[in-house]
């Protein structure tokens, strides 16, 4: 009994372990992609993770419905089991970012992904990085923003 008491706390633990979370960053987005986590519960994590800081989330739009009905109309299939994009935004940044150059409407709303690809039990949530406007407004503190809810969405 003892034995297959630590076999199954090994294997517990082995699994554990061998979640990951892998960050990607390219000069145009950041991706984190995870093993350990749902679609629907990083969908959710994300969600309340925006409103606890004070976002709104202004649409949600569901990518994988949308392309699975194109994929029919084409013969083909579609690559995405769940997909959806979030657009969020907040009056205060907004307001902040505007006083500084009306340029940065053009980041009003926020964007990210989280998608999951067919056949694939990882799940990867990706935003683009924010363009550099102008000199007035520093385009890697609205990375760095967006980029504090989603990794405090996967702790």
């Amino acid at each position: 009994m003892q034995t297959k008491i630590i076999v199954l706390f090994c294997l517990v633990f082995a699994g554990v372990l061998h979640a990951e979370t892998i960050r990607i960053e390219t000069p145009e987005f950041i991706s984190y992609r995870v093993s350990d986590i749902s679609f629907e519960e990083l969908q959710l994590r994300i969600g309340n993770e925006l409103q606890v800081n004070g976002f709104n989330i202004v649409y949600e739009i569901n990518i994988a419905k949308a392309l699975e009905a194109v994929s029919k109309n084409l013969d083909q299939q579609s690559k995405l089991h769940n997909g959806i994009s979030i657009g969020f935004c907040k009056p205060s940044v907004s307001y902040q970012l505007m006083n500084k150059s009306i340029d940065t409407l053009l980041y009003c709303p926020l964007k990210l992904v989280i998608f999951q690809v067919k056949e694939s039990s990882e799940v990867t949530v990706s935003f683009l990085k924010a363009p550099k406007l102008n000199d007035q407004v520093d385009s890697k503190s609205m990375d760095a923003m967006i980029e504090k809810i989603i990794t405090a969405a996967l702790d």
